[in-house]
């Protein structure tokens, strides 16, 4: 016994290692993309910029009785060991590998999902009605192939006369328990039923439509380095599950619970999950189902099972990023209501920002760092001060001035050599403006003071915002050169976080331009940003990888598409009022700014929380503080900006549910990480 004390307290936990080389296996965004995918491997659902996404319909309800209670569930009783539990105690290695059993592959995503968030490798098994054979689950005697189960549903069916079943037969159970035992591996359930043979019984289900009933972890002692906080709770509308109380305490450990719902069918709490260790065999069990793709309360919870069912130990890595970029920097927008109005940010708005940064920093989680980063445009400086100089002579030989532009469909591929030179003809290398010109503009001046240009990350965003989609190479490649000539001559280039080699493509145009790709990398741009409201930008073999372009699809290969993300906080407003009305007007939303931050706290906590290190997209104008409003975020009023309004909910948020750090790299830095 000692021998074998040893090998679970140090061999097993360093064996966890072994797959480290192996990688992962298919993470497919779209099942369209999907071509002769093993039974095997999983197909994943889209995971929109949405609160939720379509889904497949939940399995129908059927009625289940368990004594004098009577519960709807579309999930049988777990099965129970068949025989005594059979240990072998050999073990030597266990492979890290996660097995991840599922009746069909929308349902398996929110299994999988959350380990492809960190890396850990998985295999998945989709087991249809009439049942399949498990994969081999040792090699030997001594070595294990799956350092973690995880089981959907009970892989249950509903069967003609004998209602709701699993479709693993009792044989296959007993043989996982036995691999569990014999090596020392746990399992986890998610979306069980209450059983007594696990030590608990259902009070019922919950819920109706439009009914709350709030769950949070009661007990995190058996997963401590998941960061999750105990007592913070969340919804679970949307989400069908199983109230539950504990009948043998000595089988069951309750860990998750629920309040009471809001109908009052349920007025005390509840138990959502308990951890069972019944003869040496450990699980985690969840009474209420998970769906990844929509709900932040089943993202959060995922770190609870991952945590407890790798014990803290697996390939891969845990690290949260709030990279947020401000577009169109010394531009002025056009404002969307009320029409005919401008904003260019100024000098008090970015201070501001300064001070709302450390505020910020202050409130996060201890090993937090997070700024800003900045989109420069460099015509916009010399726009203004040409402007505010009458005689026309600092800032000679002006800014860059052209025609409209021809607009394209979205994803519209433009033949290479085509296209028609809108810059001047006079307009050759770059002019070296003087000192002169440049600090004619206030906005510039202050970005000259070395604290205030190194509180903030910077980056390109082209001289003068030309569209790119059927921009020639010329225009392009001086787009580009130009504005690194005058980030070098104003200093920003100098900055302590500035990305040389990293761009903002003017509305995220040219990525189907060979010709500006060309220009691009002549320039020495490697990375890009993307859009992550177009598909044809995301990569999809995993939702954590940066999209390179090909010329079959791009017309230029070898620049990284780094995702990021849209928000609600649209580019041409600079107040609530604003953003509210374009919202309804063009997204179908209903509410007031309160309702939008809502949206975009349950959406994007979810990005957080699922590892994405997307960057989110704002602009200049969500930046204006003076005269902005007020807002009451969880109960304190203050003077924001719609961005520092958005910020502050969401990192709100995340401080209310996990402990971990809250970092912000800049592009430079992110997108070499976004290829791991």
């Amino acid at each position: 016994m000692l021998l074998l004390y040893h090998l679970v307290t140090h061999i097993l936990p360093l064996s966890l290692f072994l797959d480290a080389a192996l990688g992962h296996r298919v993470h497919r965004r779209d099942s369209a993309a999907a071509v002769n995918v093993p039974q095997s491997e999983s197909v994943a659902i889209t995971n929109a910029q949405a609160i939720m996404t379509s889904t497949v319909p939940a399995a129908p309800l059927a009625t289940i009785s368990i004594g004098k209670v009577a519960v709807l569930a579309n999930t049988t009783a777990p099965t129970a060991p068949k025989a005594e539990l059979v240990a072998v105690d050999t073990v030597d290695t266990v492979s890290s590998k996660v097995l991840i059993i599922a009746r069909d592959t929308v349902s398996a995503y929110s299994a999988w999902s959350g380990l492809n968030d960190r890396g850990i490798p998985y295999e998945t098994l989709i087991v249809p009605a009439t049942g399949v054979a498990l994969p081999a689950l040792n090699s030997s005697e001594t070595q294990g192939n799956y350092g973690l189960i995880v089981t959907i549903s009970e892989v249950s069916y509903s069967y003609t006369g004998v209602g709701y079943q699993s479709a693993i037969t009792a044989d296959q159970w007993q043989a996982l328990y036995n691999y569990q035992v014999s090596f020392r591996v746990r399992m986890v359930r998610l979306d069980s039923y209450p059983s007594a043979a696990f030590g608990t019984q259902a009070l019922g289900a919950c819920c109706n439509d439009g009914v709350e009933q709030l769950v949070h972890i009661s007990d995190n002692s058996a997963f401590p380095k998941a960061g999750l906080k105990t007592g913070a709770t969340m919804s679970t509308k949307g989400i069908y599950h199983y109230p539950t109380q504990i009948i043998n305490s000595t089988l069951a450990k309750e860990f998750l619970q629920l309040g009471a719902s809001s109908d009052g069918q349920f007025t005390t709490a509840s138990t959502a999950g308990v951890i069972n260790n019944i003869d040496g065999r450990e699980q985690m069990v969840f009474y209420v189902p998970f769906s990844t793709d929509w709900a932040v309360t089943s993202v959060w919870l995922q770190h609870a099972w991952i945590d407890w069912g790798t014990r803290g130990l697996y390939t891969g890595y845990r690290r949260a990023l709030l990279p947020t970029q401000i577009d169109d920097m010394f531009l002025e927008s056009d404002i969307y209501s009320p029409t005919g109005t401008t904003y260019r940010i100024g000098t008090d708005d970015l201070a501001q920002h300064i001070t709302f940064m450390g505020t910020i920093n202050s409130k996060l989680n201890a090993g937090s760092n997070w700024f800003i980063e900045v989109g420069h445009n460099g015509n916009g400086n010399i726009e203004q001060s040409d402007e505010t100089n009458n005689s026309g002579n600092v800032c000679r030989p002006g800014p860059i001035e052209y025609g409209d532009q021809i607009d394209t469909p979205l994803e519209w591929v433009k033949p290479l050599g085509t296209g028609t030179d809108i810059w001047p003809a006079t307009a050759g290398l770059y002019p070296n403006y003087s000192s002169t010109c440049l600090n004619n503009d206030p906005l510039l001046k202050w970005w000259t003071t070395p604290s205030n240009l190194n509180a903030y990350a910077h980056v390109s965003h082209t001289f003068t915002h030309e569209d790119q989609n059927n921009a020639t190479y010329a225009d392009v490649y001086k787009e580009i050169t130009w504005n690194q000539a005058w980030l070098a001559a104003t200093g920003i280039a100098n900055a302590e976080k500035f990305a040389s080699k990293g761009l903002i493509p003017p509305a995220i145009t040219g990525l189907h331009n060979g010709d500006a790709l060309r220009a691009w990398s002549d320039s020495g741009i490697t990375h890009v940003v993307g859009d992550n409201t177009r598909p044809a930008l995301l990569n999809p073999n995993n939702e954590h990888w940066p999209l390179f372009t090909t010329v079959a699809a791009n017309g230029f290969a070898g620049i990284q598409i780094t995702p990021r993300w849209a928000t609600n906080i649209y580019y041409n407003c600079d107040t609530p009022d604003c953003t509210v009305l374009e919202w309804i007007n063009t997204s179908a939303g209903s509410g007031d700014i309160n309702t939008l931050l809502e949206i975009e706290k349950q959406t994007n906590v979810r990005h957080l929380l699922g590892l994405h290190h997307d960057a989110y997209m704002f602009h200049q104008a969500n930046l204006r503080y003076n005269g902005a409003a007020t807002y009451t975020i969880n109960g304190v009023t203050a003077k924001l900006s719609l961005f520092m309004a958005w910020v502050e909910t969401m990192t709100q948020e995340f401080v209310r549910l996990v402990d971990w750090p809250l970092i912000s790299y800049k592009h430079d830095d992110v997108s070499p990480k976004a290829t791991l």
